[in-house]
C-alpha cells in the first residue's frame, strides 16, 4: 500500500519508518526547509528497539494518488498542512493522529467519511530533517470510524399523514446511506489494524470516535501541562508535592468532563498509570515551549477541555491552575529569532 505522512516530527518519523520497513510505499510530506536537508531515508534511534533506517521520499506538495493518508501535524499547523495536500485527492482511508477534540470536524469536512478518528501513543522527538529518537517501549494507535451507523433517523418518526410516504422513502434513503458509510468505515478500519500489526505498532480499534480522543487526552493534558508548569519531565512534577498534587487532581478532573461528554474513564487505572510511567518521561507541549516553537498546542489541548467543562456544569480548578502556569512558561520563555511564529521542528505532533 502507499501510504503519505502530512507531518514529518517525530510521530511522522516514527509512523513512517515503521511502515516502510514493513513494506510499504511511504512519501513524507515537508515544508521545503526541511526537505532540502533530508537525505531519502528515515533514521530512528531506539535504545529499547533498536537503531534502524527505511527509505522514503519526501514531497513539498501531495497531488498523487495514495490508499492511506496519515494526518501527523499538530493542530496549529492542520490549516497550512491540509493546504499542501490537492483538493482532487481521494485516500481510501485518512488518519489523523493529533492532540485535543476539535479537529475531526474539519478534517471531515475535507475528507468526508474517510476520515476515521485516531490516536497514538508514543514518546518520539524529532531532532533533525528524517531523523527521528523513539524513547517510549510503547507505539499504540486506537481507531475508530467516524460513520454514523444505522439508528433511526428521526425524520421518520417526525410526524405521519400527508408526505409520510414521502418522507419514508426519504428516511430509508438515509437509513441505507449511513449503513453503506458504516460498513465502509468498518472495512477501512480492519484494513488499517491489520497493516499496523504486520508493521509492529499496536492497534486497539474502539467503536466510539469520542472514546479514541477523551482516552488520550485524559493522559496527555494533565501530564502535558504539569511538565511545562515544572518546566521538565514528570520526576521534577514529583519532587514538588503541590504540583504532584495537581497533576493527579487535574486526572480526576479530567475523566470527569470525559464523563460528562459521555465518556467513561476509570481514574483509578488513570492514576496508576501516571505513579508508574518513567520519571524520565517528559511530553512535546513541555519541549516545544522550552524551545521557543511557537504556537505551541497549550490552546488546542486545553480550550476543548475547559469549555466542555463550562457547557456541562463540571468543577475543574486544578486542570485551570495548571494551565494557567503552563501559558505562564511558555510566556516566560522567548522564542528564539529565528524561529518565532513558526514550528521549529517542522509539522510535528
Amino acid at each position: 500500500m502507499r501510504h503519505a505522512i502530512l507531518g514529518a516530527g517525530g510521530v511522522g518519523l516514527a509512523l513512517g519508518a515503521a511502515l516502510a520497513r514493513a513494506g510499504h510505499e511511504v512519501v513524507l510530506v515537508m515544508r521545503e526547509s526541511s526537505r532540502t536537508r533530508y537525505r531519502g531515508v528515515i533514521d530512528v534511534h531506539s535504545r529499547l528497539h533498536g537503531d534502524l533506517s527505511a527509505e522514503a521520499r519526501a514531497v513539498e506538495r501531495l497531488d498523487e494518488p495514495v490508499d492511506v493518508l496519515w494526518v501527523t501535524v499538530k493542530a496549529p499547523a492542520l490549516p497550512a498542512a491540509l493546504a499542501r495536500v490537492a483538493p482532487r485527492l481521494t485516500p481510501d482511508s485518512v488518519v489523523p493522529l493529533l492532540n485535543g477534540l476539535d479537529h475531526p470536524r474539519a478534517l471531515r469536512e475535507r475528507f468526508g467519511a474517510r476520515q476515521l478518528v485516531g490516536a497514538i501513543l508514543i514518546e518520539a522527538e524529532r531532532t533533525a530533517p528524517g531523523r527521528v529518537t523513539w524513547n517510549s517501549l510503547y507505539a499504540d494507535i486506537s481507531l475508530a470510524t467516524t460513520a454514523a451507523g444505522t439508528g433511526t433517523d428521526a425524520r421518520t418518526v417526525a410526524g405521519r399523514g400527508e408526505g409520510t410516504e414521502a418522507r419514508d422513502a426519504e428516511g430509508t434513503e438515509a437509513r441505507d446511506a449511513e449503513g453503506t458509510e458504516a460498513r465502509d468505515g468498518e472495512r477501512r478500519l480492519a484494513r488499517l489494524a491489520g497493516l499496523l500489526a504486520g508493521a509492529g505498532l499496536g492497534c486497539t480499534p474502539r467503536r466510539d470516535p469520542a472514546s479514541v480522543l477523551w482516552h488520550k487526552l485524559v493522559l496527555l493534558l494533565p501530564l502535558a501541562l504539569a511538565t511545562t508548569a515544572a518546566d521538565g519531565p514528570l520526576g521534577i512534577v514529583r519532587r514538588r508535592p503541590e504540583l504532584a498534587a495537581l497533576l493527579r487532581d487535574a486526572a480526576r478532573e479530567a475523566c470527569a468532563v470525559a464523563a460528562a461528554d459521555t465518556v467513561i474513564v476509570d481514574d483509578r487505572n488513570l492514576l496508576h498509570t501516571l505513579d508508574t510511567l518513567p520519571g524520565r518521561t517528559d511530553t512535546s507541549l513541555h519541549r516545544d515551549v522550552t524551545a521557543g516553537v511557537r504556537p505551541t498546542e497549550l490552546a488546542a489541548l486545553t480550550e476543548p477541555v475547559l469549555r466542555r467543562a463550562r457547557d456541562h456544569g463540571v468543577s475543574v480548578p486544578a486542570l485551570a491552575e495548571l494551565a494557567r502556569r503552563a501559558a505562564e512558561q511558555e510566556r516566560r520563555v522567548e522564542p528564539p529569532a529565528p524561529h518565532r511564529s513558526i514550528h521549529r521542528k517542522g509539522e510535528t505532533s
